[in-house]
């Protein structure tokens, strides 16, 4: 009864490949559709944290396509990635390189609202749109130098550390596996969440900060009216039928200034729910990413381990789970800026109103 032996390993992760990607790549592809259309409006494309989401997204629907489609195949063994080399090859590349790519955006994204929130001019200056796509080509070319090895690390036929597929890391090279697994931890996982969660923070400290100073401001210039007021009302009591009605001139430069105000109130609350959903995408991409930031660890720490057929089954259990949990943030961002983000359901109600 309590053996453990007896749990069908095999059973537990064809249907976790079968039925959890169903969901995942419907809501999944219709989130990232929409938010390409949304990105892509008028109102956010000189934003420079949204370019960044928008790379995201893009990255995100190659790792659905790609990752998430050929592990869904897998669960009813029709997965050609499994029998043939280039396209085993290929799938390991793209899954990894899309993955790495969007977490790095969203790292981007956090330095940049970091930079945008300073108080110091020079700081904010730094942010410009060409650096953005200047940062995204590094990104992108990175990449590539950084998981090219897979096209020669990873084949078929390499039933490895309990991998529920035959399409992984060279089972005799060692140095491959320590060196696809490190990558992938060090570059596609760990860094990018040290990043966001250190920036994020920052970003944070600059609110608060930014805040600090405006609420003394605001308080001096209330008392400081307040006290100017008796004067100004019996000055404007004596004076009241005497003077002039303003020039149209002057009525137009104040209603120019009330415009102007308005706007930048506006940019002032586009950027405050940007860094909401800044962080709330943060820690989605930190839990989301924990269990196979577990694993790639684990697996590189007991590399040289001679392991049972029992604790390999666990291990495969393990990474299906954990690779459905990396695939749900690639798969959720919409629905996160719909629901902590009003400028975003903002335009969304917009683009269905256009249709």
């Amino acid at each position: 009864m309590n053996n453990t032996s007896s749990i069908n390993f095999g059973l537990i992760i064809q249907t976790i490949n079968r039925y959890v990607p169903i969901p995942l790549l419907f809501f999944g592809i219709i989130g990232n559709l929409l938010n390409i259309f949304i990105f892509t409006r008028q109102a956010f494309r000189t934003n420079i944290c949204v370019i960044y989401f928008l790379a995201s997204t893009i990255s995100d629907s190659f790792s659905l396509g790609i990752g998430l489609v050929t592990r869904l195949l897998a669960g009813f063994n029709v997965d050609p990635t499994q029998y043939s080399s280039g396209l085993c090859k290929i799938k390991f590349f793209i899954t990894y390189y899309s993955a790495y790519t969007g977490a790095w955006f969203i790292s981007l994204a956090c330095i940049e609202r970091y930079l945008c929130s300073s108080t110091n001019v020079r700081t904010r200056q730094f942010v410009t749109i060409k650096r953005a796509y200047i940062s995204i080509i590094i990104i992108l070319i990175s990449g590539f130098l950084a998981f090219g090895e897979q096209f020669y690390c990873i084949d078929i036929n390499q039933q490895l550390l309990g991998a529920p597929q035959s399409c992984y890391q060279l089972k005799r090279n060692i140095a491959c596996q320590i060196a696809d697994s490190l990558l992938q931890f060090l570059l596609e996982i760990l860094t990018p969440a040290i990043v966001m969660i250190v920036f994020g923070l920052l970003v944070l400290r600059n609110v608060r900060r930014k805040r600090s100073r405006i609420n003394p401001i605001e308080q001096t210039n209330a008392l400081a009216s307040t006290m100017a007021v008796p004067a100004v009302n019996s000055f404007n009591a004596e004076q009241q039928q005497q003077t002039p009605p303003p020039p149209v001139s002057i009525k137009n430069a104040a209603k120019n200034q009330l415009l102007s105000t308005n706007i930048s109130r506006t940019a002032q609350k586009r950027d405050a729910q940007l860094i909401i959903l800044l962080i709330i995408q943060v820690a989605t991409f930190v839990i989301c990413s924990c269990p196979a930031n577990i694993y790639k660890f684990y697996s590189v720490a007991t590399i040289y381990d001679i392991k049972s057929s029992l604790r390999q089954a666990i291990e495969s259990t393990f990474v299906a789970v954990s690779l459905q949990a990396f695939f749900l943030n690639n798969a959720i961002k919409f629905y996160i800026y719909t629901l902590c983000g009003a400028i975003f359901r903002k335009e969304l109600m917009k683009l269905f109103r256009l249709a």
